[in-house]
């Protein structure tokens, strides 16, 4: 396992499928054991007579006291976001139904708030796609009109032929200073050149003209960035596994007890990621060139089953590097040499694997800096019956350990199938909490698994660094030390409708009101959209700043760069990068939560050119927006 070649670690569609059909079984009488053995290694002695005869109570472990969580609630239908995602589902169990879709927060009338992008299924007719209930195409778009309030633009695409979407990608490809869109599917991807003028949304068809062709595959998430630094923004999409519907019904996944139903991806082959090198607006493919493939070095098939996509820079050198989330095959980072070419660590980092050496079915992806160092933190998301892990670098490297048990994620995820997932300061007491979008594939799983559900709770684990910091002062009331868990989850009654049960898949983040907390879109297959605002903390007061960046074309939204604030002596870094979760995209506009803290002391911005502008900060609880010079 010290290789970075994957085919050192027995990757075989057939060891995966054994392993998956035992881990029930095996989880449950591992659950079992482990807990006889955590009973013995930590049961407490037995307690000393006191001088009387009685005995003497030992005082046992402190507790956390559940802490103070916003409310969250969903105005998907009050703000006008009507929206039901279609699967095309007919009862012939075909994976894409149990997938989608993405959702992407970006400003496509540019009016400086984000709008809401919605991506759709539409019906399988044997061998091909047929229209989507209603005509309506892929692409689902919902103006903002400020205060919470949307209207749908159902002529912001032009009819379009039928296309099973999946994820989608936003950012200005052409430097004209207006968000395209990039749409990911079944078979098929999809261009999107923003032409809006006036406030009027509209989006024309670029992808033959771009120079992008397909070839078939089923895409998953996609995003934008320089991974050159020549100042336009590339594309990386990702790929998951070789399907056909023919291919589908040969694979013929049972349940006992259910019969055909919706399995993991092991009976399929893997796909490489596409890479399309940005020249001037116009692409060229650039996979191999790159160091974008990654292949089985015995038969020369593709490993990847990528589903989750995420620029990161945690070595500082300037250049993004790429994680890659797979489902039930080795995790991938293409580590950047500097010159736009890659080579792949996911083994050498300890990116690649979970903590026990195995992959895992890894969907979401996200990265936070939790502490007020160099550390990067990346979670990811992962299948029932496995945590969430959380991928922590020490220092100014590419080298991580997971870290979810410690951490506090580990009993609380392993029952959910999470999808979504997302960092942002839900409290605005400046420390990044964790959300996830949880869902199962299989609607019948409860028959052959009673501890699953179809429909499954969000979930928000706060972040409890500023009350660790408090107690170590003596200035908190909460039972709280040095060896607390980082993270705490907020219980379901606290946070409102975001614990409501839902099939989750896509999630993304963005202040849609402009309060100064961040809201959160939540898509689910075969469902309707949530679209959750946050009413953070009424009863406290807490301080925020909006930090909106403008780039030079053709980098006009300034993807790339890094925003560094300290407010009261706490420093905060955000990476400007709208491609995280799964297949969603977030606002690329950054929220700061300053806690009771009401003046910011400094305000750096490194672009993604490399230079570094120190912007004065006059005031708080509002947006500065700062023009690249």
């Amino acid at each position: 396992m010290s290789s970075d070649d994957p085919d050192d670690v027995p990757l075989t569609d057939s060891i995966i499928a054994r392993a998956w059909w035992w881990s029930l079984l095996v989880v449950a009488v591992l659950g079992v054991a482990a807990a006889g053995v955590v009973l013995f290694v930590r049961r407490a002695p037995p307690a000393a007579p006191s001088p009387s005869g009685a005995p003497i109570a030992l005082p046992g472990p402190p507790q956390l006291q559940a802490p103070s969580a916003p409310h969250f609630t969903d105005v998907a239908q009050s703000s006008g976001v009507c929206f039901t995602h279609t699967t095309g589902a007919q009862g012939d169990k075909l994976l894409p139904e149990t997938m989608g879709g993405g959702v992407a927060l970006t400003d496509l009338d540019s009016d400086g708030d984000a709008d809401i992008v919605l991506i759709d299924g539409c019906e399988f007719d044997g061998p091909a796609f047929s229209a989507p209930p209603k005509g309506r195409g892929p692409v689902q778009v919902f103006q903002n009109l400020g205060n919470m309030k949307f209207v749908a633009v159902p002529e912001a695409v032009a009819a379009d032929s039928p296309m099973y979407g999946m994820g989608v990608a936003a950012a200005d490809y052409d430097g004209d200073g207006r968000v395209d869109l990039f749409v990911t599917g079944v078979g098929e991807d999809r261009l999107y050149r923003n032409v809006s003028e006036g406030g009027l949304i509209r989006l024309h068809e670029a992808t033959a003209e771009s120079g992008i062709a397909g070839d078939g595959a089923w895409s998953t998430s996609a995003g934008f960035f320089d991974a050159d630094r020549d100042g336009d923004l590339d594309l990386l999409v990702a790929r998951y596994v070789r399907w056909s519907p023919a291919i589908d019904r040969v694979v013929d996944f049972r349940l006992d007890g259910v019969g055909r139903a919706y399995g993991p991806p092991t009976g399929f082959g893997g796909s490489q990621l596409s890479y399309w090198l940005n020249n001037g607006g116009v692409f060229h493919e650039s996979t191999a060139e790159s160091g974008f493939t990654v292949s089985n070095g015995s038969s020369g098939e593709p490993v990847g089953k990528a589903l989750g996509l995420l620029f990161e820079d945690p070595d500082r050198d300037g250049d993004l590097d790429v994680f890659v989330a797979n489902d039930t095959v080795p995790k991938f980072v293409f580590e950047n040499t500097g010159s736009g070419i890659f080579r792949e660590v996911g083994t050498t980092s300890g990116f690649a694997f979970d903590r026990n050496g195995a992959a895992t079915g890894a969907m979401g992806i996200d990265a936070a800096t939790l502490h007020q160092s160099d550390d990067l933190a990346i979670a990811v998301g992962n299948f029932a019956n496995e945590p969430s892990s959380l991928y922590v670098s020490r220092g100014l490297n590419i080298r991580f350990s997971d870290d979810a048990t410690v951490a506090g994620l580990a009993a609380a995820t392993r029952p959910v199938l999470t999808f979504g997932l997302l960092f942002l300061d839900a409290d605005l007491d400046g420390d990044l909490d964790l959300y996830q979008a949880n869902g199962h594939i299989e609607s019948e799983i409860n028959r052959v698994q009673s501890s699953q559900s179809y429909e499954q709770p969000g979930q928000l684990f706060l972040n409890q660094t500023e009350q660790m910091e408090a107690a170590s002062k003596g200035e908190s009331s909460q039972l709280l030390s040095s060896s607390s868990p980082l993270f705490v989850q907020a219980t379901p009654d606290k946070v409102g409708d975001l614990a409501l049960p839902a099939v989750g898949r896509g999630a993304a983040s963005a202040d849609l009101d402009h309060d100064g907390d961040v809201d959160i879109v939540r898509t689910q297959v075969g469902g309707s959209v949530a679209v959750l605002r946050n009413d953070v903390l009424p009863d406290q007061s807490r301080h925020w700043l909006r930090v909106r960046l403008i780039g030079k074309a053709p980098n006009t939204g300034a993807i790339g760069s890094r925003i560094d604030l300290i407010a009261c002596g706490k420093s905060q870094r955000r990476l400007v990068s709208g491609t995280r979760s799964y297949l969603s995209q977030v606002e690329l506009a950054v929220n700061f939560g300053l806690g009771s803290c009401d003046q910011v002391e400094t305000l750096t911005i490194t672009w993604p050119s490399g230079s570094i502008e120190v912007v004065p900060v006059e005031g708080i609880d509002s947006e500065i927006v700062v023009s690249e010079r």
